[in-house]
This record gives structure tokens, sequence and C-alpha cells, in this order.
């Protein structure tokens, strides 16, 4: 009798012991996948003196060290688990997660499983084990609504705030357009241009003429769609790296920075453009003139003063491939428009342009200009403006992720 009343009180004590250590496993579990996944999704996870999740996928799984450095390990540790040889930390990267939607990524999931073991008291007197190993796992995700459209026009009041003249062929392939100007005109499409996309949805209203034509039927009335990137934090602006760079005929490896005055790529010159951010500080992005521009993980904050604002010219068979950076703040944008800007000059892409820009181009207070034979080329691009004129054929392809273009609600959650 004596044996079972220890047994029971045995049982009673460990299993008590074991309930408590479960759930403060799954407190520090939840901890750690939460502080990965917005490590991976700020990008972070790559840049920190101690990496994680990074390079090509599947990525491995990993253990935590008793004095790991990497965010998820801490902050398991800083919640009572990792610090000693009784419990493992494990990291993982799980590509798909049942009955969840997961934005796609590098890394769209991130899971942490703690494991510890514990000693056992009198239940070992029923025939119990000497230990016993308690588990707890959470996974965290990228989870988010993606937007239906990739060109926005946002101006609230511009006649032909949208437009497509002179023969233009628009294709939005599976994406709409949404136009935010509550004029009459707010959309003009004529001169045998053609407009396709998967809806047209206006506040104001159409004038279609000259055998132009738009697919569907645009919705007109419609209410007004918020600029997708109100959000997005500015860039700091700091000391000029370069000045009026404007290196001539040859071949240019560009790096990061700032650059005053504008960078001009011209001539038939070959540049390639090292993943980051560039500041244009007044003057211009001009590749120009036969050049050859190509960078990946790239993004261009256009800023300066009114007078000096130069936006962005891409012209004269110029041969751009760009795409933007696939983490962090600016997943996804390829131009950025210092929201401060007022000036009349407009981004341009004309005289035979053959643009291969997967990102968004985000000039939310001045214009985007498609004209003379310009082109983009069927890959993942999004515009978001206050005004968009097409001269030229554009076709763009929709981003059903969200993350090549940056047009998803960007969220992070625990989902599992």
């Amino acid at each position: 009798m004596s044996i079972l009343l220890i047994g029971a009180l045995g049982l009673a004590i460990d299993g008590g012991q074991m309930y408590a250590h479960r759930q403060m496993a799954q407190a520090a579990a939840d901890a750690a996948a939460q502080a990965g996944i917005m490590s991976i999704f700020d990008g972070t996870n790559a840049t920190s003196a101690h990496p994680f999740g990074t390079g090509t996928p599947p990525i491995a799984s990993s253990v935590c060290t008793t004095a790991d450095a990497r965010t998820p390990c801490v902050y398991a540790r800083n919640n009572g688990f990792g610090g000693t040889s009784a419990d493992t930390v494990t990291l993982s990267f799980p590509a798909t997660v049942s009955g969840v939607t997961l934005s796609s990524g590098n890394v769209p999931a991130f899971a942490v499983t703690v494991q510890r073991t514990l000693k056992t008291g009198l239940i070992r007197f029923i025939g119990a084990g000497a230990t016993s190993t308690i588990t707890a796992k959470a996974t965290a995700g990228l989870v988010g609504a993606v937007s239906p459209s990739c060109v926005y026009a946002l101006d609230p009041s511009a006649q032909n705030a949208f437009q497509a003249t002179n023969g233009a062929t628009v294709a939005l392939n599976g994406c709409g357009i949404a136009v935010d100007s509550s004029n009459s005109d707010a959309v003009t499409v004529s001169g045998a241009s053609t407009v396709t996309a998967s809806a047209i949805s206006i506040v104001g209203g159409d004038v279609i003429s000259g055998g132009g034509s738009m697919t569907p039927a645009p919705t007109t009335g419609a209410a007004s769609v918020a600029d997708p990137f109100a959000s997005l934090p500015s860039p700091t602006v700091g000391a000029c790296n370069y000045t009026n760079y404007s290196p001539g005929y040859g071949t240019w490896a560009l790096t990061p920075g700032v650059y005053c005055g504008g960078i001009n790529i011209s001539n038939g010159a070959t540049a390639t453009f090292a993943a980051g951010t560039y500041i244009i500080n007044g003057g211009a992005l001009s590749l120009v003139g036969g050049t050859t521009d190509t960078g990946s993980g790239v993004m261009f904050y256009l800023t300066g003063t009114n007078a000096t604002y130069g936006s962005v010219n891409i012209s004269n068979g110029a041969n751009v491939t760009f795409s933007g950076p696939t983490s962090g703040p600016y997943m996804g944008v390829v131009f950025y428009q210092d929201r401060t800007i007022t000036s009349s000059v407009n981004a341009t892409f004309s005289g035979g342009v053959a643009m291969k820009v997967t990102g968004t181009l985000y000039f939310p207070t001045t214009s985007v200009l498609f004209s003379n034979g310009s082109s983009v080329s069927n890959v993942y691009t999004a515009i978001v403006a206050k005004q968009v004129s097409f001269t030229g054929g554009t076709s763009l392809q929709y981003d059903s992720t969200g993350m090549k273009t940056g047009l998803f609600s960007k969220a992070v959650a625990l989902v599992q």
C-alpha cells in the first residue's frame, strides 16, 4: 500500500513538474520562432554577425549550442532553454505547413523544437525511468494577402491619371489596374491602344476613343485604393560617397552608397550594380545610349530637393535587367521616389528600351511614362505612381506571391 501511495505521490509531483516544464518549453519555442521569422522577414538573419536560414533551399536544420549567438537561440535561452546540456534547441526551415497558406520566399516558415531531459523522482518507485523528456515545437511563417493589382495610379483628381495612347499595348497577365482619380476622364485609352487586365477599377470615369479598347470593361465609381507602400520607411541619406558619377564608355562595377548628382551610364557602357541600396541625392539615374545594365537585389532611392531631383531616365536602346531585394523592408521594390518630392520631373522610359525589372516602380508623387517603343517584357513588375502613361508595349506578369513586387500585406505569425 505504501508503495502505491509513494507512486501516486510521485506521479503527482513528477507529472506537475513535467507539465510546468512543458509549458515553459512551449513559451520558449514560441518566442524563438517568432524572433527568428521576424529576423528572416527583416533580412537581419543574413546580415547579422551570426546568420541563420541563408542559402538555397532546402536549408538544413541545426542545433543551438549553449552559447549560440543566433537570434532564435538567444531567445530560447533567454526564456530558460538551451543553456545547459540537458536541453536541445533545434532550428528547422519547413517549405510548407499543413493547413496554412504561406507567402513564398527562400524561407516561408521557421520552426523551433525545444527538448529537455528531466530527472524523475518518486515515480521511479513504480517502475518509471530515471529521466523523462519533454518536447515543445513552434512554427512561425510569412503570411499575408497579396494585392490583386499590379498598376496603381494614385492621383485623387487628375485627368488622364492612367492613359494608353498612340497604339500602345498594355497586357497585365493575371493582375488588375486601380485608378484613384475621381475625374470624369481619369482613364484615357485612344489611338487604337489596347489595355487588358484581370480587372480595372476607376474611382472616376473613362474615355475610350479612336479604336482604343479595355478588357474587361472598367468598373467606374469604384472605391479608392490606398497606396500599398504608404508605410514604407525611407532610408537615411548620409554623406556623399560619389558625386556626379559618370564614368563614360567601358565596363563598370557599382556598389551601394550615396550618389550625389546622380548616376549616368551612357555610350554603350556596361554597368553591374551590386546588391544593396543606391541613394540618388539630386540628379537622375540615367541609363542611356545602348548601355547594358544589370543588378540583382538592388533598390534605388531617388531624392534631393525639388530643384535638384532628376528621377529616372532610361532611354535610347538601354538594355536593363534589375530585380529588387528578396527580404527586408524594401523587399520587391526597385525604384523608390522620396514622398516629399513635388517636382514635375517624371520617371521616363523611352526610345526602344528593353527592360526586365522584377519588382515595383514606386513613384508616389510623380508620374511614370513609357513611350517611343519602350517596354517591360513579361516579368513580375508592378507600377505604383501618381500617374501612369503608356505609348509603347508593356507586358507585366502577376506576382501571385507578392514577394517579388512587395505587394502583399506584410505579416508574420505563429502558424503551428
